[in-house]
């Protein structure tokens, strides 16, 4: 996988948490209202009736969750991943191999960056409260709440992208609203969340590096 697709999909992971659904092959039948949740979100990032299609066609929603995944991170269409992956006696890793996208590093991936911010979490709620114009009080209540660390990063990103306050998108992500929706309403371009972004985690990185 190139340097520039890990680094998309670095940014991606920690937008949408999107290992959650490579882990969906593995996830037993029976989940739990977070879990349900969350399989809510990835679902919203597939148009309804493309997938109402393809689960007409056999595919299950957790098929059609990682098929999504895979496609948006090589720029492919979800259709034509389940096909090669049908074709392929069902095998997601040669599928992922076929599109250039590696599952296990995505999952790794992941894993590293959400050890990384827990280490680090006294960094991480000052960077966002200097980015953010929020103490660290402030967001560590956030956090009390039960908002992720890692969404008070992204957060902050969407909110400087869209001159918003963070207490804005927070509050709409309280209402259930997932990530995309909140973009999709406040009408902010992913480019630029993308900027601010590493902008933010360049930050945290580089004061991270120095008490190592």
């Amino acid at each position: 996988m190139n340097r520039k697709l890990i680094l998309v999909l670095s940014f991606y992971i920690i937008l949408m948490g999107a290992a959650s659904s490579a882990n969906a092959e593995t996830a037993p039948k029976g989940q739990s209202p977070a879990q349900e949740h969350k399989h809510e979100h990835h679902h919203r990032m597939i148009d309804e009736s493309l997938m109402k299609s393809l689960q007409e066609q056999g595919f299950t929603k957790k098929e059609i969750f990682i098929a999504a995944h895979i496609a948006k991170f090589s720029n492919n269409q979800v259709a034509d991943v389940l096909t090669f992956y049908k074709n392929n006696y069902s095998s997601w890793e040669k599928t992922a191999h076929q599109y250039g996208v590696d599952i296990e590093k995505i999952k790794k991936h992941q894993h590293h960056m959400d050890k990384f911010l827990e280490s680090n979490k006294q960094i991480v709620l000052q960077k966002v409260s200097d980015y953010s114009g929020k103490s660290p009080k402030v967001l560590q209540g956030y956090l009390d709440k039960g908002i992720p660390l890692r969404f008070l990063i992204s957060g902050a990103a969407m909110a400087k992208a869209a001159n918003k306050d963070l207490g804005e998108i927070i509050q709409m992500k309280e209402q259930g609203k997932s990530f995309p929706e909140i973009k999709k309403e406040l009408n902010v371009d992913k480019e630029q969340i993308h900027k601010e972004l590493k902008k933010l985690v360049d930050e945290i990185q580089k004061e991270a590096r120095k008490t190592k």
